[in-house]
């Protein structure tokens, strides 16, 4: 049985809304955080054409940015009140073409730590509603103090 984790700021979820509305990119990207819970999050992402590669998949970058911020943000919850969060290692692996209506990433944390907390986190096409897994990430995200 998993333990519930460890919810060091009363207001993490006001924390993050505010934290991803300043991220210029998931603007850009029309991102939503269609879930937010202490250790997981979760991204979705329209389809545009402006965001695919030459076969007309949705481009690496896209799904790597989103999944990267999805774990980021689980991460994030977990921490402190007076702490900023940042990434400082990701490996993705990419498993079937990102075709699809929107993408969607589930970030969710590990194993959450003081300093550095380890996220795993998924990046699923959806088309008409099914999901299909197409990218997998792992990465290590750091608590920066800002007091």
């Amino acid at each position: 049985m998993n333990k519930p984790f460890d919810v060091k700021n009363p207001d993490y979820e006001q924390t993050v809304r505010d934290s991803f509305a300043k991220q210029g990119l998931m603007q850009h990207l029309s991102a939503t955080l269609t879930e937010v819970s202490p250790g997981q999050m979760t991204i979705s992402v329209p389809y545009s054409p402006n965001f695919t590669q030459q076969h007309g998949f949705f481009h690496a970058g896209v799904a790597t940015s989103i999944v990267d911020v999805a774990c980021g943000y689980a991460a994030y919850s977990l921490m402190p009140p007076s702490s900023e969060v940042l990434t400082i290692e990701f490996k993705a692996n990419f498993v079937s073409p990102a075709i699809g209506q929107q993408l969607m990433a589930k970030g969710r944390v590990i194993k959450p730590g003081r300093t550095i907390t380890v996220c795993q986190g998924d990046v699923y096409c959806v088309n008409d509603g099914e999901q299909k897994l197409c990218a997998t990430m792992l990465a290590s995200l750091i608590c920066k103090r800002t007091e």
